[in-house]
């Protein structure tokens, strides 16, 4: 473990740096973690390319990250959202030659791709089987975005060796976990709650077996308090952190709560979106239950939020950060950030 020392982590909410002082199994000692707002002008997007509108304040920003942590002509792991990606799960015969698998991936993707599959790098992964089919991970990222952001990172003097997006760094980081004895034979969601996107996927004696991002997030949640109580961004972030949305224990009493009344249409959004994919899965694969739900990322701080996923998707939900330890400059990190962090700290699992 612990190839990648340092991740730049460039989301659409903050732009983070962290360098790794130690890895250790269920255990990340970092030496820096350093985070700045992301401008508005770097707008991520699977579907358009060069979509960054203006590039100095991107790169502007990552080089105070970069100063401030003291480093210098660094190879790093470049994280990218979820969401600038496609990403499917090829269930199928296996295929006996590369191009056999490159022609099934094309078939695959090339449908709802909403520009030429030429203009795509295509990557996968075999995962394993499935009864007599074999499982494949692909992502697919538009060629000039990846040229875009890598040369805006590059001119801050960091080179970007491999770039990744976040759901797949949140499975290293409690690989052991998904696949531990305790856990076998049992259905893991694992829901990656962005800021602009979802992603869920479901694992099996820790094989990744279904995988989705959908385009709802923390953000929906911000946005929709804005338009209700006409505030700025600003104040409703600070909003959903001082007020009362979720209740701390499910109860009546939930459905007519002001606040709940106000995002309730969002949040319904969300749940159908991952009853949804939990029902292809256990449609697909014959299953009958999902056993856990482990959510991830910022909208994992929204508070109470997996008392509420849990009454509405009948099913126990626990946050990451229960999962792992996370060390900063020597002080234990709180589980707001541990959630926030845990895509960043999976980067340096990676075998």
């Amino acid at each position: 473990m612990a190839k990648i020392k340092t991740v730049l982590e460039v989301g659409t909410y903050e732009t983070r740096l962290l360098t790794l002082e130690s890895v250790n199994t269920g255990e990340i000692r970092l030496k820096k973690c350093l985070s700045v707002n992301t401008p508005k002008d770097y707008v991520a997007s699977t579907y358009i390319e060069l979509p960054i509108m203006d590039a100095v304040p991107v790169k502007n920003n990552i080089a105070s990250l970069v100063k401030g942590a003291g480093i210098s002509n660094e190879n790093i792991l470049l994280m990218l959202p979820d969401h600038t990606s496609i990403s499917e799960m090829l269930v199928a015969p296996p295929r006996y030659s590369k191009k056999e698998t490159e022609d099934a991936i094309r078939e695959d993707l090339e449908p709802i791709m909403p520009l030429p599959y030429d203009n795509w790098y295509v990557v996968h992964k075999s995962l394993g089987n499935y009864e007599d089919d074999d499982i494949t991970y692909i992502m697919a990222i538009l060629k000039n975005n990846l040229i875009e952001i890598g040369g805006i990172v590059q001119k801050t003097g960091l080179n970007p060796v491999v770039i990744d997006t976040n759901f797949l760094n949140v499975a290293n980081l409690i690989e052991d976990y998904l696949g531990s004895s305790d856990n076998k034979g049992k259905n893991i969601c694992l829901v990656q709650l962005g800021h602009e996107s979802t992603s869920i996927g479901i694992f099996k004696d820790g094989l990744l077996k279904t995988m989705q991002n959908r385009p709802i997030g923390a953000y929906d949640f911000t946005r929709q308090i804005c338009r209700h109580f006409h505030v700025s961004e600003e104040d409703a972030d600070q909003f959903k952190k001082n007020e009362i949305f979720f209740l701390p224990e499910f109860s009546p009493e939930q459905e007519v709560q002001y606040n709940y009344t106000v995002i309730k249409n969002v949040f319904s959004v969300l749940c159908r979106e991952i009853f949804n994919a939990i029902e292809l899965y256990l449609t697909k694969f014959r299953e009958f239950t999902i056993h856990e739900i482990i959510i991830s990322g910022g909208g994992a701080n929204f508070e109470n939020i997996s008392v509420m996923l849990a009454a509405n998707l009948n099913t126990p939900v626990r946050k990451v950060c229960d999962l792992y330890q996370l060390y900063a400059n020597g002080n234990s990190v709180g589980d707001a950030e541990k959630n926030s962090l845990a895509a960043a700290c999976g980067c340096f699992c990676r075998e």
